[in-house]
């Protein structure tokens, strides 16, 4: 069971910050046109669960290798090159993967101690998502080339 939670945790991550973006704004339009009374805090809160959203769902995707990719020329080549085509795609998206996080985490600490000016959050924590997220899914890249591996091993 745990096991099942952890590698799903990406996935229950991403439905609940999606739950909280339709719940926030379901919310918002009750408030602003049955209430007459608009609350000033949502858009800020949309805009941070949107971008934990995004990177975790990017996760998620990663982890069943449904990344816009051509793949056509791939499956051509015989089991030996695409085998060695497929470890160096996923050696460099490590790398591209990697150096992005590493920008991520130093747009996040360039934020300093800025805060959102409703709510008052740090956008320290917002911006966290990209480098959090990237390293999720660089994560995901191992997990992925081990099992492929074990695939590959008990397929030859």
């Amino acid at each position: 069971m745990i096991r099942k939670l952890l590698v799903n945790l990406d996935d229950i991550l991403a439905c609940l910050v999606l739950t909280a973006i339709v719940a926030v704004t379901v919310l918002a339009v009750v408030m602003r046109y049955l209430v007459h009374a608009p609350l000033p805090w949502v858009e800020e809160l949309q805009l941070a669960l949107y971008l934990w959203a995004i990177m975790l769902g990017a996760v998620s995707a990663m982890k069943r290798r449904k990344h816009v990719g051509i793949d056509v020329f791939v499956n051509l080549l015989p089991a030996s090159a695409r085998r060695l085509v497929l470890y160096w795609n996923d050696a460099l998206s490590i790398v591209v993967l990697l150096s992005f996080a590493w920008l991520g985490l130093m747009l996040a600490e360039g934020a300093g101690e800025k805060i959102t000016p409703i709510l008052g959050i740090r956008y320290r924590w917002i911006d966290m998502a990209i480098p959090v997220g990237l390293l999720l899914m660089v994560l995901q890249l191992v997990v992925n080339l081990c099992y492929r591996d074990k695939r590959m091993g008990e397929s030859s």
